[in-house]
């Protein structure tokens, strides 16, 4: 796994506080100086959090199966990605 360097832990935090306050992007957190997996949090509403890694090609998310439900080419498209995510039903939560 590539890991994630300092310059880009404060791009994806610049890009996090950039969002509205209302988006579902809630907030992001990561172990260690050079991590190799960050996770990204979304709202209660559609509660979910994704590990996200970096590939050769840019960033992956996956879901809480170790599933790959998204991939970006930038931050800016992984933004788009998180977006397009869908919430866990009521069901799920139950």
């Amino acid at each position: 796994m590539q890991k994630f360097s300092q310059s880009d832990l404060d791009a994806i935090d610049k890009l996090w506080r950039s969002v509205p306050a209302d988006h579902v992007w809630t907030g992001w957190s990561a172990a260690g100086a050079e991590p190799e997996e960050v996770w990204l949090y979304r709202t209660r509403a559609h509660w979910r959090k994704f590990p996200l890694r970096k590939t050769s090609e840019g960033y992956a998310l996956f879901d809480e199966k170790d599933r790959k439900v998204a991939d970006a080419d930038t931050l800016e498209g992984l933004l788009t990605a998180v977006e397009t995510i869908p919430g866990l039903s009521a069901d799920a939560n139950s």
